[in-house]
């Protein structure tokens, strides 16, 4: 039976293309692909990284602030957005532990990476580990347990050599090997191959994640990430409280928008210019958290986006009754990553001085394609409106009020770890 709860199901998918650089010496392919072969380290995936606390903290910080950094260069006036800065973290700290000089250089002040090598793969394969740690748990909460899903999977062409320390890191750190495959002579092939890998890992709803022509002969290793996540809201909206209620915009107009309802204890905060509600899934291990911006004040908020800014929301959470209206949503977003990381100054790795020699030393390599997909819905989906509903106790008189009706600003993370795996705004619902 379909569960009764209001499914959110946000995710996304990251991928990095890499072919030779033009100053090199083209990879002679073999003529044969062997089925189903695997590069990989003879080591086994770290079950407990021995990582310090401080080293966590920066980490999940730092992912935040660089999610901050990529949303500012693809936000356009008057546009929803929705992207996951933890997807792309993920599928560049795969290329990461190969580059080397400058490149790693512009990488690491790129993506924020402030621990050394050494201490940031082990960071990240801790943060990967507790997140999937937290799936799967409703700690006695009606309802069905969230769903979380981090896959990571590298292809590379056949009769090239990879470097035995890159192999190492990829195992231990990323459950992950190269996949054998023959650009070469079957590019599009082998687009068609990794784009149904992604769709399969992401429920279907990330299709064709690689372009028509992003693949070619001479591409020679292609690291993708793909995340998904879908999660039943605890105190559960029912159908028959939605209604079409007028939704104020940027621009001073209004549109209608199917708004949600429901009168439950939640934690907020009013803060100076915004108001912010988190609203927990079952377990409660993951949530939403939604900032409104007060009438005028959008691109005032919007520019303070930071991980202190959110830590600052989370420490003034206090629990609250009130009539909750949320309004139904869903954005797509897919953007190429080339352009908004040069500006952010990493453009090296996408050019001929790319120094990717902890890869492979057999070919120079360059990144000659980065693309990013995701996806959100936030809808009713249910069969059975009575059993969606629960005994929530409150306040006997009316609970005050708290609409979302005007533009605001999201984020999905998860509560221990404070880890940012969506981050999002709607502004035309």
């Amino acid at each position: 039976m379909t569960s009764p709860h209001r499914w959110l199901a946000p995710l996304g998918a990251a991928v990095l293309m890499l072919a030779g650089c033009s100053s090199s010496e083209p990879l002679e392919p073999e003529k044969v692909e062997p089925p189903g072969e695997l590069v990989a380290s003879e080591k086994a995936r770290i079950s407990e990284p021995g990582v310090a606390p401080q080293d966590f903290t920066a980490l999940v910080s730092s992912n935040t602030d660089f999610g901050v950094d990529v949303y500012r260069k693809i936000a356009r006036p008057g546009e929803n957005l929705f992207f996951s800065p933890f997807s792309i973290t993920q599928a560049f700290a795969m290329l990461y532990p190969g580059a080397r000089g400058s490149t790693e250089a512009q990488m690491a002040q790129t993506l924020r990476f402030t621990l050394s090598q050494e201490r940031l793969h082990p960071a990240l394969n801790a943060l990967d580990l507790a997140l999937n740690a937290h799936a799967g748990v409703t700690r006695g909460d009606e309802g069905t347990a969230p769903t979380f899903r981090l896959v990571n999977s590298s292809w590379g062409q056949k009769g090239m050599e990879f470097e035995p320390a890159y192999l190492d890191v990829l195992a231990t750190h990323y459950g992950a090997g190269v996949r054998v495959v023959d650009f070469a002579n079957e590019a599009d092939s082998v687009r068609e191959r990794i784009n149904a890998w992604v769709e399969d890992q992401t429920a279907d709803r990330i299709e064709n994640l690689l372009p028509e022509g992003t693949v070619t002969r001479e591409s020679r290793l292609v690291l993708t990430n793909a995340l998904y996540f879908k999660g039943a809201w605890r105190a559960p909206f029912l159908k028959q409280n939605t209604a079409s209620t007028p939704f104020q915009t940027l621009g001073g107009g209004t549109r209608s928008v199917e708004m949600m309802r429901i009168s439950a204890g939640f934690e907020m905060v009013e803060g100076a210019g915004f108001d912010a509600v988190a609203l927990p899934y079952v377990g409660r291990a993951f949530r939403m958290v939604v900032i409104v911006p007060h009438a005028g004040r959008f691109a005032d908020i919007e520019s303070r986006l930071s991980a202190e800014f959110l830590d600052g929301i989370r420490a003034g959470m206090q629990p609250r009754y009130v009539d909750l209206g949320f309004p139904k949503f869903e954005v797509k977003q897919e953007f190429p990553l080339v352009e908004p990381l040069r500006a952010l100054g990493m453009v090296d790795v996408f050019s001929d001085k790319a120094d990717l020699s902890g890869v492979s030393r057999q070919v120079a390599l360059k990144v000659t394609a980065a693309q990013h997909q995701a996806f959100v819905a936030v809808d009713e989906e249910g069969t059975e409106a009575a059993a969606a509903t629960g005994v929530v106790t409150g306040p006997v008189s009316i609970p005050p009020q708290f609409v979302v009706d005007r533009p605001f600003l999201f984020l999905i993370e998860d509560v221990e770890t404070k880890s940012v795996l969506f981050l999002g705004r709607v502004v035309n619902p």
